[in-house]
């Protein structure tokens, strides 16, 4: 067995898995409840660089299945789920820089998608459709993919997912159309009322939203992505002593199997 010094790395990894794991599980817990929260601001966005529920629920699910492994590898001193987890969490840990420098690369691009995406929206029934077609049927693709977009704006009162998607948008963002009220070219919808209420919108000089939803979305990413900055160097300093004592306690196990059998 592992005695001294390595018997105190033993037990701080395994407080650290305990940590990882818990991490895992609050990172499902966020992206179940982004997507049900803000359904309607993705219905419109609609680009898949910015389905952040994904990403989250992805990530949740590693660190819980690692936070696992790297705990059984511990608590039964197994060498080979004591490697693995040291491997998958450096692999992990440099998959998650990549991403960090890939998105401080698209940070431009995206304000641009934001811009284009809450101007259009796209129907979720074409999306599945394309999902299915042939990928070498590329003109007939690339004609669906033309028509499936319509102006958000325009389309609002003719449907009732592109309505109650802005709706959603406007009054958790406490916006007004995509640059301001007057993009909505007449009466603005009632959920651009700062107090709302039925037919708010329709009586003289109503009290709307002053920004649009370009803006306020805009500010509602740069304030989560300080926050998320803050978890992942938390969380990257944790991968990083986790793979020190993984690896710490693999060579201790390795050298006590060898001692014991040679």
């Amino acid at each position: 067995m592992v005695e001294g010094g390595i018997t105190l790395v033993k037990y701080l990894l395994f407080f650290a898995n305990f940590i990882l794991w818990v991490v895992g599980i609050c990172f499902l817990i966020s992206g179940i409840l982004l997507q049900m929260k803000y359904s309607g601001l993705l219905d419109v966005l609609g680009d898949e660089r910015l389905t952040t529920p994904v990403i989250l629920l992805a990530i949740g699910c590693l660190f819980t299945l690692l936070g696992f492994i790297g705990y059984c590898g511990a608590i039964r001193e197994n060498y080979c789920l004591t490697v693995s987890f040291a491997v998958l969490l450096a692999l992990l840990l440099m998959t998650e820089t990549a991403i960090a420098i890939l998105v401080y690369a698209l940070h431009e691009p995206l304000n641009e998608v934001i811009v284009t995406q809450l101007a259009q929206v796209e129907r979720l029934w074409v999306r599945t459709l394309l999902r299915k077609i042939i990928f070498n049927r590329k003109s007939r693709i690339r004609k669906i993919n033309k028509n499936s977009k319509f102006k958000g704006i325009e389309r609002y009162p003719k449907s009732k997912g592109v309505s109650l998607a802005w709706d959603q948008v406007q009054r958790q963002f406490f916006c007004c159309g995509v640059n301001n009220a007057s993009d909505w070219r007449g009466t603005p919808p009632d959920s651009c009322c700062t107090r709302f209420h039925h037919g708010c919108a329709k009586i003289v000089q109503p009290p709307l939203y002053e920004i649009g939803c370009v803006e306020a979305v805009q500010r509602w990413i740069v304030a989560n992505a300080m926050i998320l900055g803050c978890i992942s160097a938390f969380l990257a300093a944790l991968q990083v002593i986790g793979i020190c004592f993984a690896c710490c306690l693999s060579k201790s196990i390795l050298k006590e199997f060898n001692d014991f059998y040679y």
